[in-house]
C-alpha cells in the first residue's frame, strides 16, 4: 500500500494574520491526518487513544519544512502518509500537505509506545510492526 492519502479540511481559526494556515495549526493538521490513517473507526492501526488503554502512542518528536504557504480555502487539501521507520519503541510517520498537486509542507513525527499505568516505553509487537510496514514507501 505504501503512503496513503487522506483529505484534510482547514478551519477558519487555522490562519494567521497573513491569511495563511498558521504554523502551529501545521502540526494539527498533521494530527488529524495521522488519527484517520492509523485510528480508523472499521479497522484501528494502533491502540485505542483513551487514557486508560494498556499502550499509549505519544508524540515523542516533530520535524516540519515548510516549502509554500498554504493560504484558507473551503475544499480540503491532502495528507499524503507513510510510515518510514519502525524500531524498538518507536516509529516515524512521514507526512507531505498538498495543495492543488504542489506539496506545502513535508514533516515527521516520531511515535513512542508506552505503557499506560507505568509510563515506561513498550516495543513494538511483530504484528504492529507489520501492519505499519504496509505504509513504508
Amino acid at each position: 500500500m505504501a503512503a496513503i492519502t487522506v483529505p484534510i479540511h482547514l478551519r477558519w481559526s487555522d490562519l494567521d494574520a497573513y491569511g495563511h494556515v498558521n504554523n502551529v495549526a501545521i502540526v494539527g493538521l498533521l494530527e488529524q491526518a495521522r488519527v484517520l490513517v492509523f485510528w480508523r473507526d472499521e479497522d484501528p492501526i494502533l491502540p485505542p487513544l483513551n487514557a486508560a488503554a494498556e499502550t499509549w502512542v505519544l508524540v515523542a518528536g516533530v520535524q516540519v519544512a515548510y516549502q509554500r504557504p498554504i493560504d484558507h480555502r473551503t475544499e480540503p487539501i491532502e495528507a499524503e502518509v507513510s510510515v518510514s521507520k519502525v524500531s524498538g519503541a518507536s516509529f516515524v510517520i512521514d507526512y507531505r500537505l498538498i495543495v492543488d498537486g504542489t506539496v506545502c509542507v513535508t514533516a515527521a513525527t516520531t511515535m513512542a509506545m508506552v505503557d499506560g499505568a507505568s509510563g515506561r516505553l513498550t516495543r513494538i509487537g511483530p504484528d504492529l510492526k507489520e501492519r505499519l510496514l504496509v505504509y513504508a514507501p
